[in-house]
């Protein structure tokens, strides 16, 4: 376990991060990270990238991108140009 010190960072408060730290878990600046409060601890947990591979690509994976959908979308018109010839409507 790690000493830290709360200091005054703007109008919020902040902790520094021990360099071990941050490399063991992957952090860098810019790094996002998710935090939250169980019971009387202050958890923060680094924001993974959800990603999945194809052949040698890493991709996004679409489960996670659209795991809150519900399917309610309904397409609108763009409102860029009038209809230009035989455009079936």
């Amino acid at each position: 376990m790690v000493k830290a010190t709360v200091n005054k960072w703007g109008n919020a408060l902040g902790v520094r991060i021990p360099k071990d730290i941050r490399e063991r878990m992957g952090l860098h600046d810019g790094s996002q990270v998710d935090i939250d409060v169980d019971d009387d601890r202050i958890v923060i947990t680094p924001e993974r990238q959800h990603v999945t591979s194809i052949g040698r690509y890493r991709v996004p994976d679409l489960r996670h991108l659209f795991a809150e959908y519900d399917g309610d979308y309904a397409p609108g018109e763009d409102g860029f140009a009038a209809p230009a010839g035989e455009e079936a409507l």
